[in-house]
Formats: C-alpha cells, structure tokens, sequence
C-alpha cells in the first residue's frame, strides 16, 4: 500500500528483539550505577538524610543498602531480558516475566511519585523528573512488546 512494504513476521520478530536488547543493555547500566555508584546517586537526588524530615539518621549519608538491593533487581531483570532475546517466540513465558517486571516497576515508581515522596516533604524536581522518565518510558515498552508479539500471532497473556 503506497508504495511502502508491510513488514513480515521476521521483521516484527527483529523488533521485538531489538527491544529486549536494548533492555538489558538499559537494565545492566542501572544495576551498574546501583551497585558502584550508589552514594553518587543518592547525591544526585539530594536524598541526603538531612534534606529529608523524620529521617532515622540526623547526620552523615544514608547507607546505600536499599539502592545496592535495588541493583540486583535490576541484574534480575537484565538477565530474564538476555534469556528472552535469545529466543522469544519459544520463551514466552519469559517474556510474560519480562512485561510483568517492567509493569511492577513503573507502577512502584508512579506510587512513589504520586504519594511517598511528597508525603516525606520531598521537594526536588530532579528526582521526580527522572522516575517519570522511567515510568513513562517502562509503559511505552511494554505496549511496544505486546504490540509485537500481537503482531507475531503470540498470546502473550498465555503460556
């Protein structure tokens, strides 16, 4: 139609393999910035115990456990990702994960925006900016890869 080629299941499979990809590049650079970088992190969204009232610690850094904890989820999910690329159409149910991961994800950081840091007294928008790019970002791949599969005749709600 028009002149343009519609794309062909390989095409689509391409795609969807391309975003997996792409994901577990994404997911090892947080898990490695969780993990190495932790204090830089927590500088960078000024979550310096002493900006954040009713704080346990008055004084000195917060201990970067919870973002190192964090970072492992993150190596999680890279490697569902990795295991999904190799083979998508054989390992749906590893897809399914991979969806459901970015979807408790994105949802836990919406919550996070909308309620637990404003209620803490939080105020600074870098933060907020940055976990609305990651939310917005996580939906937007997860209907790219339910679009895909769609496209490649998989249910993707079934195993």
């Amino acid at each position: 139609m028009w002149g343009r080629k519609m794309p062909d299941q390989k095409q689509y499979l391409k795609y969807l393999r391309w975003v997996l990809l792409f994901l577990v590049f994404f997911d090892l650079v947080i898990s490695f910035m969780a993990f190495f970088m932790s204090n830089w992190a927590i500088d960078l969204g000024k979550l310096n115990s002493d900006y954040i009232q009713g704080a346990i610690y008055r004084c000195g850094k917060i201990e970067p456990i919870f973002m190192r904890g964090t970072g492992v989820l993150w190596l999680l999910a890279a490697y569902v990702q990795f295991l999904a690329w190799r083979d998508p159409l054989n390992r749906l149910l590893i897809v399914n994960i991979a969806i459901i991961f970015r979807f408790c994800g994105a949802t836990f950081e919406l919550i996070e925006v909308l309620f637990l840091l404003p209620r803490s007294g939080f105020n600074a928008p870098l933060l907020y900016q940055i976990l609305g790019v990651f939310v917005t970002g996580d939906y937007l791949f997860i209907a790219a890869m339910i679009y895909l599969l769609k496209k490649l005749d998989q249910k993707w709600w079934r195993f």
